[in-house]
């Protein structure tokens, strides 16, 4: 089940409508704090998906995805470097952009380069893989806490490791 392209329109303004909020939502709820990286983060985040839609700059709408993905990563990363802290949600939003990134390398490969026309399971997993990474970033940036809670568990698998009379 891939998301037919006359439906890309509503796809890509929900998502643009969700990252706007976050950013409305972590810009009034950041009034009173004195650290705004999360803030910046949707602002940059609300930008990018935006500009991608309404400032095409290479011959490929997916290409130009690719390009704003990795120029959102870049500019993420320097600020994160030099003068933001880092909040939960960028280690979601990273990861994010690069799946997304990757995902859309692979659907421009099969329709643009090998020319292919027959629908098949990687459409499917771009079009339900994409938007649920982009639904998932929107979320990270509204909660901005630790979703997957991936360093508990990494606990708790080393509590239980030791923990095991067989390791003697």
């Amino acid at each position: 089940m891939y998301i037919d392209y006359s439906m890309v329109d509503y796809v890509s303004a929900f998502t643009q409508w969700g990252f706007l909020m976050a950013f409305l939502y972590s810009l009034v709820s950041s009034i009173n704090k004195a650290d705004k990286s999360l803030t910046y983060l949707a602002a940059i985040m609300f930008s990018s998906y935006f500009c991608s839609d309404f400032f095409p700059i290479l011959e490929n709408v997916y290409l130009d995805w690719i390009l704003f993905d990795y120029i959102t990563i870049s500019i993420i990363l320097i600020l994160l470097n030099f003068c933001l802290k880092a909040p939960l949600a960028s280690y979601y939003i990273i990861p994010g952009l690069l799946i997304n990134s990757l995902l859309t390398f692979f659907i421009y490969y099969d329709l643009f380069v090998r020319d292919n026309i027959d629908e098949w399971w990687l459409w499917s997993v771009y079009s339900l893989g994409v938007n649920f990474i982009d639904v998932l970033m929107i979320i990270s940036l509204v909660i901005n806490t630790n979703i997957l809670k991936k360093r508990q568990v990494k606990k708790q698998l080393n509590l239980a490791i030791r923990n095991n009379p067989s390791n003697g």
